[in-house]
């Protein structure tokens, strides 16, 4: 798309652009083409989906925004778990997020506006939904609209990459082994009330990837009101599968002011419990 456009329809039109759609090809709306979905081929080896939000002008009658994203042939990693898709609000946007894609085959993303109306329900699908997409240096950028009243392409802007995932270093051979003495040890120095030297020795067995370590790092930092910091460790244990990082990281997320991620490990907390 070149040159100027105006992202707002002046009134709703019949039909919508949802009743318009008969596949995944673009409508032509105000001279412009209109999609109602973004397609992209991963492949078949592991990736990395960035999400950066550029700007987000919710109207009246919706109170969230977001993308949602599914995956054919694979999953999105999130919290140990495997899931087919999910639905990734503006705020956990705000500063970028990365979504991990675990291809089964040739795997394809698919993305697509989701919004909170105002009965509180996650809507998607529906009235006069759809994207404009344009191609920049970096990437491409979503402009989305919403369902809700005429077509708004300025109501949620996102910016759009992707990237095959690297690799993670292998650790030494005998990692496991130096990580649990490291644990135990600064186990010891805590319940003698040297914290200092406790949280010296968990860095030492977190960085060999003990998870355990990892944890109680997040305690002390979310302890000591430092919940960046608190965030950073949880993150580093939850995203392996630790239910008890899943439930601290929600909360220094919900500290933080990141409502919307910390639901998702909320729920990704609970569903790990039960098993």
């Amino acid at each position: 798309m070149t040159g100027s456009y105006t992202y707002a329809g002046a009134m709703t039109i019949e039909p919508t652009l949802a009743d318009r759609y008969d596949s995944t090809e673009p409508v032509t709306w105000n001279g412009a083409q209109v999609y109602p979905l973004h397609s992209e081929s991963i492949g078949a080896c592991p990736a990395t989906v960035t999400l950066n939000l550029r700007t987000t002008s919710p109207r009246s009658g919706v109170r969230g925004l977001g993308i949602g994203l599914s995956v054919e042939r694979g999953h999105v990693l999130l919290g140990g778990r495997r899931l087919r898709g999910v639905d990734v609000w503006s705020d956990a946007m705000s500063g970028g997020i990365d979504l991990r894609i675990a291809p089964s085959g040739p795997a394809a993303i698919t993305l697509t506006p989701v919004w909170v109306d105002d009965t509180d329900t996650t809507v998607s699908w529906s009235g006069n939904y759809g994207m404009l997409i344009t191609r920049e240096r970096t990437g491409l950028v979503l402009h989305c609209s919403s369902g809700v009243g005429p077509p708004d392409f300025g109501e949620l802007v996102v910016e759009l990459s992707t990237a095959l995932t690297p690799p993670p270093p292998e650790p030494p051979a005998d990692a496991g082994r130096y990580q649990q003495a490291l644990y135990d040890l600064a186990v010891a120095m805590h319940g003698r009330g040297d914290e200092g030297q406790a949280c010296e020795l968990w860095t030492q067995a977190a960085t060999f990837g003990h998870l355990g370590a990892c944890y109680d790092l997040g305690v002390i930092h979310f302890r000591r009101g430092n919940f960046t910091d608190a965030e950073y460790w949880w993150r580093s244990a939850a995203t392996h599968g630790d239910a008890r990082a899943m439930a601290g990281l929600a909360e220094a997320l919900t500290r933080l002011g990141n409502h919307s991620e910390a639901r998702v490990w909320r729920a990704a907390s609970a569903a790990e419990s039960v098993h």
